[in-house]
């Protein structure tokens, strides 16, 4: 691969251009009763454990915790892991080697404030400081910080003591984010020599030729990491999409509803789906389907604004345009649905709605061009602190607000008493609706510190 795209998210992180070491993928249908089996009887199977720990009072259980973390990792399922992690913890394994497994599920599952409690919990258990720094590296290489993270990558990868693997996809995302193709493309082909039976770099370079327009190539990729792990849905959904994008409806179709099984990628398939069904002249059934979906209880921006855009197409204007504005609460900013939206003011004869709503498009192409330009600074050689405070206030008003809150915590690791970002991410996970045991955890946590902070100052 010469060049590579963008990949990000809530996802994997490290590089390396040198091999990383062999670690098995978990394969579905590998057994009649395989690993894959014991995710579903895995609450019942922690009871289990717990009573024989508490039985027999005897230590081999910190290990099988952590082989069943290590496994769940492996096979591209961090909220699994940290499950087997929590159980392992509540048990007493309160260990080193606990909270390193913990760090690395953590940045996986791409929660910021998941990752800084792990990471602290690492310097709680005594973690030699060379290894706290490994894992420091290792977060702001997938937040993206790699002014900071690059020039340490050959040391890591030649640190017998760490993961290659492991280092290798935070890297890649790094270079992602930072759009330093070339850099990611040769970790990427690094790891599919090193580890041919693992799907994430496939799925990387899949996004990466997607990104890129050369989709036959894209699909290659997509349909080899699903053959090299069935149950692993992101390149499902991500050739489902490839497929729509290039006019394929109707194989997209059944992609799309293999997906809607899985609850967290559940509104991102009905939202394809839908768009699908409408290409293909099924539109009662996909109007139906993000109806039915909404009810459900799942608010998401996708399918008010699939909906939205749906009633505009078929002239209900007042019904797109309260679609639209609920999706824009979520998501504000969807440039595409602010379009849409000032176009439904036009057509109800709401000038004035619709002017607000051309503004906001407007500010929106504004702070674009503002990012732009602060990209390119805090690329450069001497990045100030103000810049990736406003990039991350910026992106959490107008871009995917995860990449704000990534921004501004990489702000928190050069400065921890940054008043500033601290007051940002608090308003960002205080505006949250509806509220998640996450988010408000995550508001407390930040909102505590700005309270410390502004007494500090007194």
């Amino acid at each position: 691969m010469n060049q590579a795209g963008d990949e990000q998210g809530k996802s994997e992180s490290s590089g390396g251009a040198t091999g990383p070491r062999r670690r098995r993928v978990a394969r579905a249908g590998s057994s009649r009763f395989g690993w894959h089996s014991i995710r579903r009887i895995r609450r019942p199977l922690a009871v289990v454990l717990f009573l024989a720990v508490i039985l027999t009072r005897h230590q081999w259980w910190p290990p099988g915790f952590h082989a069943l973390a290590q496994r769940e990792l492996a096979a591209l399922r961090p909220e699994a892991a940290l499950a087997w992690l929590d159980y392992a913890e509540i048990l007493g394994a309160r260990r080193l080697d606990t909270a390193l497994l913990r760090c690395q599920a953590a940045r996986r599952n791409g929660d910021p404030l998941m990752i800084r409690k792990a990471l602290d919990a690492l310097a709680e258990r005594g973690a030699p400081p060379r290894l706290q720094e490994r894992e420091l590296l290792l977060f702001q290489a997938q937040s993206g910080e790699m002014a900071e993270a690059a020039p340490w990558l050959g040391r890591l990868l030649t640190d017998e003591t760490g993961d290659n693997r492991d280092v290798c996809i935070s890297y890649v995302v790094g270079f992602l984010r930072t759009e330093r193709y070339q850099e990611a493309g040769t970790l990427v082909d690094a790891l599919m020599k090193d580890v041919p039976e693992d799907p994430f770099p496939w799925y990387v370079r899949g996004r990466v030729f997607a990104l890129q327009q050369q989709y036959p190539k894209a699909e290659a990729d997509f349909r080899e990491a699903m053959s090299k792990n069935p149950d692993w849905l992101e390149p499902v959904i991500s050739l489902a999409e490839l497929l729509s994008d290039t006019h394929r409806q109707r194989e997209a179709i059944p992609l799309y509803e293999r997906v809607l099984k899985a609850p967290a990628l559940k509104s991102r398939a009905a939202a394809g789906l839908s768009e699908a069904l409408n290409a293909t002249g099924d539109r009662d059934r996909a109007r139906q389907l993000l109806q039915q979906t909404l009810s459900e209880g799942i608010q998401s921006p996708d399918l008010w604004i699939s909906l939205g855009r749906s009633d505009f197409e078929d002239g209900r204007y007042a019904e797109a345009a309260e679609a639209l504005e609920k999706g824009l609460q979520l998501r504000p900013w969807a440039d595409d649905a602010l379009f849409v939206l000032a176009q439904c003011r036009r057509q109800l004869g709401q000038t004035a709605a619709a002017d607000a709503a051309f503004a906001r498009l407007e500010e929106f192409r504004n702070a674009t061009a503002e990012l732009k330009l602060l990209e390119d600074r805090i690329s450069g050689p001497n990045p100030t602190i103000a810049d990736r405070v406003r990039t991350g206030e910026l992106l959490l008003q107008f871009r995917d607000p995860q990449d704000g809150v990534i921004v501004l915590q990489s702000v928190l690791n050069l400065d921890p008493q940054s008043l500033p970002a601290h007051q940002l991410l608090a308003q960002h996970f205080a505006s949250i609706q509806p509220p998640t045991e996450s988010s408000d955890r995550q508001r407390r946590y930040y909102e505590r510190q700005v309270e410390r902070l502004r007494k500090a100052e007194k």
